[in-house]
């Protein structure tokens, strides 16, 4: 049996199977929805705040959740896909639940984004794939920040620019034309 390299083999995820071409990625992929909510032209982040809720609802461990406060850090309202959750259920999720939003975000774009595995973490060989399905919500004022939450505001556009946006949040406002 012939085993092709794996940039030469489709990219259908699964148990390895040379006979339907299909294979586990080596590195890792994530699968992310993120809400943009939006009032007016600004932009609503957050800045984290260490809490157990964030391996339930952010898909960090509490430890990096203290990493990105400690670091000053803001994010979008996003998070990983559950194992079969569709996107759309995802980003209603995310932003009922996560960011205490109130409606039902619209798919805006999908975003592919490959990334070499040593930007953090120099042994480590390979790349990370980053599959982000952009949702838009608009809204007419902040919600109240939940727990998990240190500060949640609207930011406008001119500002994200000198804030520290948490990994892949700045690219993903980037390329959906938001900033």
């Amino acid at each position: 049996m012939v085993t092709l390299p794996v940039t030469k083999r489709w990219a259908r995820l699964g148990p390895n199977n040379p006979r339907r071409l299909i294979h586990m990625v080596e590195t890792s992929l994530c699968l992310s929805a993120f809400v943009i909510a939006r009032c007016g032209d600004s932009i609503l982040l957050g800045r984290p705040r260490a809490h157990e809720a964030w391996l339930r609802k952010g898909g960090y461990p509490k430890w990096q959740a203290a990493e990105l406060e400690k670091e000053g850090a803001w994010l979008l309202p996003a998070t990983h896909l559950m194992m079969e959750e569709p996107p759309d259920r995802a980003a209603k999720r995310i932003a009922n639940e996560w960011a205490g939003l109130k409606g039902t975000p619209r798919l805006v774009e999908v975003q592919s984004h490959l990334r070499p595995l040593r930007l953090w973490n120099q042994k480590l060989k390979g790349n990370h794939w980053d599959i982000c399905f952009v949702y838009e919500l608009l809204l007419k004022s902040a919600p109240r920040a939940k727990p998990w939450w240190a500060e949640i505001k609207f930011v406008p556009p001119s500002e994200i620019w000198r804030m520290n946006l948490g990994r892949g949040h700045r690219d993903i406002l980037e390329e959906a034309g938001y900033i």
